[in-house]
């Protein structure tokens, strides 16, 4: 029987829309996103830049380190939902009104934006931002170039006032696009990436957003969290800056310790196939929670083992027979099962969900022309922070998850 190795993915998005609501029911004020879903194509280039370590250098006209005036704010905020594979958002930098679509990712730590300074046509095909029409922007005079597999990025590191909803963060630094050699950004359909990962990771020991959030002790709870709906092209998925949304799980919340304050790096006590140890997590292994990632990846010679064991047949023959894998973490089974982990590619290239579809039978009569595919891809991260395991977008869909600043923790719900 031939296996099958999805070993590419991710991102395009489309249209969105926001709207501002608090959640009820919670003791402290939290701040809601709505997230929009979008069909996409599957690109490797943009997730080789995410998963890629960001390496830079800086100029000699370095600045000193920026004061920041802290003040206290308490209300709602919306964000957006997209269809298919990949969630984004909006951000405003400069003004409130000037909204950039970018991924909310957990798996980095830098804000990258296409700088109206790019004249590349990636840059040009999407919102750019101007520093010259903004009275709050400052320019700090960092370089930022990240070499990748398929290309590379240039850009200048400067700060100015960002808005997420009605949240203000000041003197907020981030990455101006100036220049861009491959397609990362350039068939895509968002303007940028907001890493939410810890600040050991960001470029120049900057602060990544919600640091400068916790700095400027704009919420109650340091706490951020991630509701990824299945319904595609809906507008119920959603960021929440301060808390969590129990409207969107059911169940039992469980935390987990963050190991490794880099990734959001959780130790796992195994990976299981139908409730079987088949050597994937020996001894115990490390799993990442990474919003910005569409799959799940892991350890070459790991990954391949368990796609042996998984036995994906490329006709869908043995769709309903496909074994539940288990991720363990202290404990506590986390299943996936063949709804969560198997989509159809059809001829022309689109990706079809199978936990879209009401039924088994509805799914395999959909269309001729499709193959079966399992939503995973080999990637070996390097020590320290590896090797580990990525659980993106096919785990973080059905699980609900809250990402803890104030414990350094993860927690996991089953959504609802």
């Amino acid at each position: 029987m031939k296996q099958v190795y999805f070993i590419s993915i991710l991102i395009l998005s489309s249209q969105c829309a926001s709207f501002l609501e608090e959640q009820p029911g919670m003791q402290n004020k939290i701040y809601s996103i709505k997230l929009e879903r979008t069909q996409s194509q599957a690109r490797k280039s943009l997730f080789d830049f995410i998963t890629t370590g960001q390496h830079f250098r800086s100029k000699s006209d370095i600045l000193d380190d920026i004061s920041l005036t802290q003040t206290q704010q308490k209300e709602s905020i919306k964000l957006y939902n997209f269809k298919n594979t990949q969630y984004t958002g909006e951000i405003s930098f400069g003004a409130s009104e000037n909204k950039f679509k970018v991924i909310f990712d957990t798996g980095s730590a830098n804000i990258w934006l296409n700088s109206a300074r790019c004249h590349d046509y990636g840059c040009k095909n999407h919102k750019q931002y101007d520093g010259s029409k903004s009275l709050t922007y400052e320019h700090l005079g960092y370089d930022l170039d990240v070499e990748f597999g398929t290309g590379e990025l240039m850009g200048e590191i400067n700060a100015d006032t960002a808005y997420v909803g009605n949240v203000k963060i000041r003197k907020q630094e981030f990455a101006e696009i100036v220049r861009e050699n491959g397609d990362v950004f350039a068939q895509s359909d968002f303007d940028g990436i907001v890493g939410l990962a810890y600040p050991t990771m960001a470029a120049y020991h900057f602060n990544p957003l919600f640091d400068n959030i916790m700095q400027q002790k704009l919420l109650d709870r340091n706490v951020f969290s991630f509701y990824f709906s299945r319904q595609e092209g809906s507008r119920t998925s959603e960021l929440t800056l301060g808390g969590w949304n129990q409207d969107h799980f059911e169940g039992e919340l469980h935390f987990h310790n963050v190991a490794n304050k880099y990734y959001w790096l959780l130790e796992a006590n195994n990976i299981l196939v139908n409730g079987k140890d088949v050597g994937l997590c020996k001894g115990g292994c490390s799993v990442i929670a990474d919003t910005g990632t569409s799959l799940i990846t892991g350890p070459s010679d790991d990954l391949y083992d368990m796609l042996d064991a998984l036995n994906i047949d490329e006709n869908c023959k043995n769709l309903k027979e496909l074994p539940t894998l288990t991720f363990v973490l202290d404990g506590i089974h986390y299943d996936l099962d063949a709804h969560d982990y198997i989509m159809k590619i059809d001829s022309y290239g689109n990706e079809i969900a199978y936990g879209s579809f009401a039924s088994t039978d509805s799914f395999l009569e959909m269309g001729g022309g499709c193959e079966c595919i399992g939503t995973f891809m080999p990637l070996d991260i390097p020590f320290p922070q590896g090797p580990a395991w990525i659980l993106g977008d096919t785990f973080l869909s059905k699980y609900y998850s809250v990402y803890d600043r104030d414990n350094d923790r993860v927690g996991f719900a089953r959504s609802k």
